[in-house]
């Protein structure tokens, strides 16, 4: 029988998502230019700060959470955590990070197919590339910026994967040096039910926030009160920080009524945590290994600031794609909507657009079309957290979907 025009249009669209040395080159090359930025005089940002605020209270022994004011939105526990990175000379200490951050993104990469494993049923190798995360702009973004994503999402990864409890909860405490990374793995935790880990990553948060205090001679409860003005300061009020992915300025633009847009925003949040959590629940147990820690990446995204970097987060939700999509006989339409999301990906639509408009200040856009660009990371991001949901609540593994007529059992 001849193959049909979509038959063949399908899978000639999954071979070229799963062409290991296509996304080997591109994403080989992506990582090297985030290098390369990172190790500009003028770039690396982020790790000069952190290491400044580190320098700050380990070194000069100085409270980098100066009242309210804002200064550092880093965790206490986090900057003892990141502290090593005082101690380098300032000359290596970006062409140190960078050559971390580009081995992170390769050790990521691989920990985010190790994921999905075990829902397969067997050891057999997920045919999705590493490259394929590699090739990402996001992850080009943070490498360039000198950012701390990549390190919190490895840890959270290696914490899924990671079967000793001890060692969980330890990756669990240190992927929370980015809250908002680091929350999609602890609400994981959660609803696995592995609370010998919880336990472990509160106590190693604690033990880092009473060193913090101790190096400063000042009150545990003084410093989580300043950090918390901070993160106050960021979450709330007319100038919260405002991030690429998470629903509230999209609800905003919406409705156009601040107090009541924040209040529809917390809404949904708690909507779609509810939902999740309904949904985690009537899934299969392979449906659980597969969907759950995406769909938990793919909620804090949503709810919760994130930059454009944070994208990296989808790396999971990818991997459960490409597994779900090998277990099943794709439609052209499934084909064409997983490579236009990894175009999406390999280019920062709202940047883009907003370069080509000639850096325009950040207001409401009169058409409907510039919102809609505008919010488009947001809108993927919405629409794969729906679409999964509705995924995980009927997939089961094709070995388990197979019965075997009893006409064919032979009689002996």
């Amino acid at each position: 029988m001849l193959e049909s025009s979509g038959s063949r249009f399908a899978r000639l669209t999954i071979s070229a998502l799963t062409s290991r040395p296509l996304w080997f080159a591109l994403g080989t090359v992506n990582v090297l230019a985030g290098v390369v930025i990172a190790l500009r005089p003028t770039q690396s940002f982020d790790v000069d700060i952190v290491t400044a605020w580190c320098r700050d209270w380990l070194i000069n022994r100085v409270n980098p959470y100066p009242g309210v004011e804002f200064r550092t939105n880093y965790p206490p526990y986090a900057l003892v955590a990141l502290s090593p990175l005082a101690v380098l000379p300032h000359g290596l200490l970006k062409g140190t990070w960078a050559i971390l951050s580009g081995a992170l993104a390769i050790t990521t990469g691989w920990l985010g197919l190790q994921t999905a494993r075990s829902a397969r049923g067997d050891e057999s190798a997920i045919r999705l590339s590493i490259g394929f995360f590699l090739a990402w702009e996001s992850l080009r973004i943070g490498l360039g910026l000198g950012q701390f994503t990549l390190l919190a999402l490895a840890s959270g990864l290696a914490a899924v994967v990671y079967r000793g409890k001890i060692g969980r909860g330890i990756l669990l405490g240190l992927a929370m040096i980015k809250p908002q990374v680091g929350a999609a793995f602890l609400l994981w935790a959660i609803l696995e039910g592995s609370t010998a880990p919880l336990m472990v990553a509160a106590a190693s948060l604690v033990t880092g926030t009473l060193l913090f205090a101790a190096r400063l001679d000042e009150s545990p409860l003084q410093v989580v009160t300043l950090y918390g003005n901070v993160l106050g300061l960021e979450l709330s009020g007319s100038d919260y920080r405002q991030g690429a992915l998470e629903r509230r300025p999209l609800i905003r633009d919406l409705i156009g009524q601040p107090a009541v847009a924040d209040t529809v925003h917390v809404a949904v949040v708690a909507g779609a945590l509810i939902l999740l959590i309904a949904v985690s629940r009537r899934m299969t147990l392979a449906g659980r290994t597969l969907f759950l820690l995406p769909l938990t990446c793919l909620w804090t995204l949503m709810s919760v600031y994130h930059a454009t970097y944070d994208l990296v987060l989808l790396w999971p939700v990818a991997v459960a794609i490409a597994v779900w999509l090998d277990d099943q006989r794709p439609q052209p339409i499934v084909s064409t909507t997983l490579a236009a999301v990894q175009v999406a990906l390999l280019v920062d639509i709202p940047g883009l657009w907003w370069k080509l408009n000639g850096r325009p200040p950040v207001t409401p856009r009169e058409s409907g079309l510039g919102i809609a660009i505008q919010h488009f990371d947001r809108l993927l991001v919405l629409g794969i957290f729906v679409g999964l949901i509705t995924v995980a609540l009927r997939w089961q593994p094709a070995e388990d979907r197979i019965t075997v007529p009893t006409s064919a059992v032979a009689v002996t």
